[in-house]
Order: structure tokens, then C-alpha cells, then sequence
């Protein structure tokens, strides 16, 4: 009789499993052409993102801001994410950062405030793309957020007197608009730091302290104008000379590494037609997509249309976004592993309100970017991604690795720099929004060579040409 029972309870369960892994293939969007699953158009109509948990890309540093600087008096301390204060001040930073989201009463302030605080005890720090505030409040509180607005400056400070409170100011990217906030927060930990950047050797400043904010009345002496929070610096650096390595060198006879690519692609390896094109690069061709690995270091992906690209996770556009960064990764992962150089995103989030958009990425080593060879690759950026509908439907990257060598270059000062170059460079009225440091290829030395950039505002990127030589 107990036999019998145990068979019984035994089918019961056997029959609601596999009603549940039914219901499970059902919704599941994968198996349907987009717009075609009763099931899932269904269930969407009856969900509400505003305030649910999203699912977020695990690899937060892609998303953290580009630099951090440390005011103190006059003082200005720049941190990257190389430095081990930059992921102390981080932690600071982000914890204020949610504090200050979980409310909406903030006031207008003036830039005049803003360069105050610049010259005073503060943290300034800034992303290296302009996000919506809803985007970026969405990767800090992991919960779906809407607001309007455009960040990707920001300003702490703090009054010395009082040890539990401090400001937050917020600058809109598009407006110029600056708003503040006052909290409640433990300053110890990020005062301590201000403090420290006292002993600092180096020698940086703002635009607005050196007056290239300010329009001169003689355009020959001052062509151009500079943003006021732009930071420059009037001491040399020192930096190393890098190599590179091309992943696709002999990648006929390295199925190990094609094999895994193709994979991340979805691609299956045993049925693939494939051939060799007479520079010995490699073609990769099923029935939805082509796979290019060429010798030159080019990953080429390409969907035969929109509907059959590689499905994206996530149901709206910030899901989709990280879903993107997140095979971005696991690409890096596969290529370079263990690598010294990391990637940044370079490309805008904040018009993106769909699941259709373009993603760009860069390549950086010691903090410094390095400039993608638009003659040999015929980009502008190290990866390039095309998602349509949530499907990535076109995927190219740089497959070399870069990687610092002993031997180091003297390379000229930012005020140096921006005074080496002629009048004749710059178009009257013209405003400079960035200038930086990147790495470049120099064709006669045959090596990668670190040299300064100016970025305008209308989004034109010149180079510097490199003074100085390499440093004993």
C-alpha cells in the first residue's frame, strides 16, 4: 500500500515539473520572432519598471566616473582608476550618491558658486560620457528610475565645521543648469584625503583660475576659449612607451582562439562554413550571420538583417545597455585575459530610449586612451556595436593587446601644449571642451607613443604634436 502511495505522489510531481518547464518555454521570448509571442506581449502589458528591481551589469568599473579630483585650497589632486585612493573615494562617492537620489529637494545654484567650491575644500568628479539622470540613478540604487536632465559633472563639498554634513552640486550637461543638495554624511574618511592632497607635487588648474574661460578682446593672443572645469596641467609627465599584440597572428592555426569566439557569437563551430580570403584572414558564414577574423586584428560581426542578431537580455533600454556591456566583456574576457588595459565607454547613454542604439568603447592603458588607427581600421573607436530591437546585428573591435613597456617618454606639460600650437589650428569663437592625454601610433618611430588631445566643443579631436623626447 505505501508503494502505491509513493508511485502516486511520485507521478504527481513528475506531471506539475513538467507543466511548470512547459510554461517556462512558453514565456520564454527566445523561442518567438520578435513581436510574436502571445505569452510575453501578454505578461508585459501587466508589468510595472518603476519602481522594480532591474537586473544590472555586474562590471560596475565601466560605469564609474573618469576621474576624481581633489580640491583643496587652491590645490588640485587628479585620481584615476589606477590609484588606490581613486576606489576609496569611490566608495565615498557612490554612498553619497544614493543618499542624495533618495529625494528630490534640490535648489538652483550659480556657476559662480560652483567655481568657489572648486577653489575650496571639495571632490569634483566627472563621467566620461553624458548620461539621463534616470540611467545613472538606475545603476546606483539597482532599481528602475525616470527623471529628466543630463549629468556628467559633479561637485562635493563640505563645511570644515561641520563634520556630519556636506553639499552635493549637479551640473546639467545640456543647460549648464547647476542644482545642490545638502546631506547628512560622515565627512571623516573623504576629508582625510582632502587633507592629505596637501603634500601632492603636483601642479594643476582649472581654466576658470587661469582665465581661458574668459574671451579675450584680442582673437590673435586668445583664439579660443577653454571650459571653465577643464584641468591643466603645467608639469611634465613621464610615461612609458607600450607594445601592441595582434590577437589574430597565425589565426589559421589557432582553433582555440576562434573556436571561443564564435561561441560568444553563437555560432556553432561544427556546422559553420568557413573559408580563407588571400590575406589569410578568416570568414565565418551560417545562415544568419558572417564572422570576419582579420589579420589586420578586425573582429567584423555582422547580422544578414536586423531580426537575427544575437539577443540582448533585459525588457527596456537601460537593461538592454548593460546587457551589451556585459557580452563586451566577456569578448575582453575571451581576447585579453589577465591584461593590463581596460576599455571605457565613449559614446553618450543619455538619448537613448529604446532598445535601438550604437555603443563605442575605448581602450586605455595607465589611464591614458589609446587612439584607434582610423587608416588601418576605419573606426574611431576600439569597439563599435549596432543594436537593433535588443539584438546586436552588427559587432567590430580591435583585437590587439597593448602593453607598457620599460621605457619611458618626457612628454610636455597640458599648458605647454595647448601653447605649442598656432593660431592657424584654431577657428575663431572656437571652445575647447577636453583636453587629455592618449596614446598614438607613430609611423616613423614604429612604436605607441603617448601625446596630448584637444577635444572642441562641436566634437572635433586634434592631436598635439609630441615635443620632448624618451626620458633616461
Amino acid at each position: 500500500m505505501k508503494l502505491e502511495r509513493f508511485k502516486s505522489i511520485l507521478l504527481v510531481l513528475l506531471v506539475i515539473s513538467s507543466i511548470v518547464l512547459t510554461v517556462n518555454k512558453w514565456f520564454n521570448e527566445k523561442l518567438w520572432p520578435e513581436g510574436y509571442n502571445f505569452f510575453s506581449d501578454v505578461s508585459s502589458r501587466f508589468s510595472f519598471d518603476t519602481s522594480s528591481p532591474v537586473k544590472f551589469n555586474p562590471n560596475e568599473e565601466v560605469l564609474k566616473p573618469a576621474k576624481i579630483i581633489i580640491n583643496n585650497t587652491g590645490n588640485h589632486v587628479l585620481y584615476t582608476k589606477s590609484s588606490a585612493e581613486y576606489q576609496s573615494l569611490y566608495a565615498d562617492i557612490k554612498n553619497i550618491l544614493i543618499k542624495a537620489f533618495n529625494t528630490d529637494d534640490y535648489t538652483e545654484t550659480s556657476i559662480q558658486e560652483w567655481n568657489n567650491n572648486l577653489k575650496s575644500k571639495s571632490c569634483y568628479f566627472s563621467y566620461p560620457v553624458t548620461y539621463d539622470y534616470g540611467f545613472l540613478l538606475s545603476q546606483i540604487t539597482n532599481k528602475y528610475q525616470t527623471s529628466s536632465g543630463y549629468c556628467r559633472e559633479f561637485l562635493i563639498s563640505y563645511d570644515t565645521r561641520v563634520s556630519s554634513a556636506l553639499n552635493l552640486y549637479i551640473k546639467d550637461d545640456r543647460s549648464e543648469e547647476i542644482v545642490k543638495k545638502r546631506i547628512s554624511y560622515d565627512t571623516t574618511s573623504i576629508s582625510s584625503l582632502i587633507e592629505a592632497s596637501s603634500l601632492s607635487d603636483e601642479q594643476n588648474y582649472y581654466s576658470f583660475e587661469l582665465n581661458f574661460d574668459m574671451n579675450s578682446d584680442d582673437p590673435v593672443e586668445q583664439p579660443v576659449t577653454i571650459d571653465s572645469d577643464v584641468l591643466i596641467s603645467i608639469t611634465e609627465k613621464n610615461l612609458p612607451l607600450i607594445v601592441e599584440k595582434n590577437v589574430f597572428d597565425d589565426i589559421i592555426d589557432n582553433s582555440s582562439v576562434y573556436s571561443q569566439i564564435l561561441s560568444l557569437f553563437g555560432i556553432n563551430t561544427s556546422t559553420i562554413r568557413r573559408y580563407v580570403e588571400n590575406d589569410n584572414s578568416m570568414v565565418f558564414v551560417e545562415n544568419y550571420a558572417t564572422i570576419k577574423l582579420k589579420t589586420n586584428g578586425l573582429l567584423d560581426y555582422k547580422a544578414v538583417d536586423t531580426s537575427m542578431g544575437i539577443e540582448l537580455s533585459g525588457s527596456n533600454s537601460y537593461e538592454s545597455i548593460n546587457s551589451c556591456i556585459t557580452f563586451v566583456n566577456s569578448v575582453n574576457d575571451a581576447l585579453f585575459s589577465g591584461s593590463e588595459m581596460y576599455y571605457e565607454i565613449s559614446s553618450d547613454i543619455a538619448d537613448i530610449k529604446s532598445r535601438t542604439y550604437t555603443l563605442k568603447f575605448d581602450y586605455y592603458i595607465k589611464d591614458n586612451m589609446i587612439s584607434t588607427q582610423r587608416d588601418v581600421f576605419d573606426m574611431d573607436h576600439s569597439i563599435i556595436i549596432e543594436v537593433v530591437s535588443g539584438k546586436i546585428v552588427s559587432y567590430k573591435q580591435v583585437c590587439k593587446e597593448y602593453k607598457s613597456t620599460t621605457e619611458v617618454i618626457s612628454c610636455p606639460s597640458a599648458i605647454d601644449a595647448i601653447d605649442s600650437l598656432s593660431t592657424s589650428f584654431y577657428q575663431f569663437g572656437e571652445q575647447v571642451k577636453d583636453v587629455f592625454m592618449a596614446y598614438t601610433y607613430n609611423s616613423i618611430q614604429n612604436s605607441w607613443v603617448p601625446c596630448w588631445f584637444i577635444e572642441t566643443s562641436e566634437g572635433v579631436i586634434s592631436m598635439v604634436p609630441l615635443m620632448g623626447g624618451v626620458a633616461e
